[in-house]
């Protein structure tokens, strides 16, 4: 009886695990036709960047652990506590630039480091940098895998999963918030 028990949990956790990939994918597809339409607005309310990029890393650490990697998160003392704009598309940023870096590591670690750039009295311009020890993207395709369904190489979607959606998008969120990718 255990052992049908145990082979039915695993069927339901492997309908489970699929269907929130298809509805990632179709959040995805969501998402940036919001954004190539012009009809995508932003938040701007004030939060605590600190908390957000903790929970939003606190998200990430069981799959970066269940690989054997060490996930770091060093936020400048300098940086605000509180910043107003959007938490919610600055953590689908986050989640789908440090969750990409998680996807192509293998060994060793992945930081994400916050720094204050520039600041008068009533603006902050912050840096956000996500360093790993993963495979790379070779200089001539940097630009590329910021455009839709793109991919540093194509074959690694077989290995690796992914619609080529998530950096186009985390792309133009940025461009949105004012700043670069």
């Amino acid at each position: 009886m255990d052992r049908r028990y145990a082979a039915s949990r695993e069927y339901v956790e492997t309908i489970l695990d699929s269907g929130e990939s298809l509805l990632r994918i179709i959040n995805d597809i969501l998402d940036f036709s919001k954004i190539e339409a012009g009809q995508l607005t932003l938040d701007h309310a004030p939060f605590l960047l600190r908390e957000l990029i903790g929970d939003t890393m606190r998200s990430l650490a069981l799959r970066g652990h269940s690989k054997g990697l060490e996930l770091v998160c060093d936020i400048a003392q300098e940086v605000p506590e509180t910043v107003v704009g959007d938490d919610g598309r600055l953590r689908q940023v986050i989640i789908n630039l440090v969750g990409n870096a998680i996807k192509f590591t293998e060994q060793g670690e992945v930081v994400l480091n916050v720094e204050l750039e520039s600041r008068s009295r009533h603006s902050a311009v912050l840096h956000f940098a996500i360093r790993d020890t993963g495979i790379g993207i070779p200089a001539a395709k940097r630009e590329a895998i910021f455009d839709a369904f793109e991919q540093a190489d194509s074959s690694t979607t077989r290995r690796y999963g992914g619609t080529g959606l998530g950096l186009a998008i985390s792309s133009r969120l940025v461009e949105l918030m004012g700043g670069q990718i």
